[in-house]
């Protein structure tokens, strides 16, 4: 149906399918609260230290991938049966960097954010199977917060945050990482990483207002910090 050569107006029968539907849409099967139940737990030993912090699940191994950070590793947990969750093995990530910061499962390929030491040098991102075996490993930007692979397995999306040091004598950019894993995470390179950054916008108006009267910033009252070092570059919550 072309909609810019047809009237706007619906006939009345359509007007009352739509409303019947939408009725549907609405009955009691979608408007009931969704309940949970505990079904097993596990605990770490350690208790308001990031020691659980991220979690990826794996259907096919039926592994839970979970961040400890104060660890620097990756617990993975057995949860064929989800009443006694039980740890299976580790995987530490101190030879390719300080601590993990995020963990993403795609069909039995394990990703995992690694911040360097120190975190203000680039990360690395560090591929695994599902039963622990390393594949590959990649640098990306400074302090990489987050990761994600795309639906479809063939993208992993970094969130590099580029935290600075303690007295921000160096201050990386943030910036977001993309590798290319359509081939496989074992044959991975360094080739398959594009990192974007943010300083092409240190220059521009980004919001008209600026040029008005408009609040200053407070990165440009309190430092000579650009925009593209005053953003923290996140994923979405997890």
């Amino acid at each position: 149906m072309n909609l810019h050569r047809r009237s706007s107006r619906l006939p009345t029968a359509a007007c009352a399918v739509l409303a019947a539907s939408l009725a549907l849409l609405a009955g009691p099967s979608l408007r009931a609260s969704i309940e949970l139940s505990r079904l097993g737990t596990y605990a770490s030993g350690s208790y308001n230290r990031g020691a659980a912090e991220i979690a990826a699940y794996d259907p096919a191994s039926r592994r839970l991938f979970v961040v400890n950070a104060q660890a620097a590793t990756v617990d993975v947990l057995n949860l064929a049966d989800p009443a006694h969750p039980t740890k299976a093995f580790t995987l530490d990530v101190t030879p390719y960097g300080a601590v993990a910061n995020s963990v993403a499962v795609h069909k039995g390929v394990v990703a995992v954010a690694v911040e360097a030491d120190p975190k203000t040098d680039p990360g690395t991102v560090v591929f695994f199977n599902s039963s622990g075996a390393y594949l590959s490993s990649v640098a990306v930007g400074a302090l990489p917060d987050m990761l994600t692979f795309s639906p479809n397995g063939r993208w992993l999306l970094v969130a590099n945050e580029g935290e600075p040091n303690d007295d921000y004598s160096v201050d990386p950019e943030g910036s977001i990482s993309i590798i290319n894993v359509a081939k496989g995470a074992a044959k991975v390179t360094q080739t398959d990483v594009r990192t974007a950054g943010f300083a092409a916008f240190n220059a521009a108006t980004l919001d008209p207002r600026s040029a008005s009267s408009a609040p200053v910033p407070a990165w440009r009252r309190t430092s000579s910090r650009s925009p593209s070092q005053s953003l923290r570059i996140r994923g979405p919550p997890t």
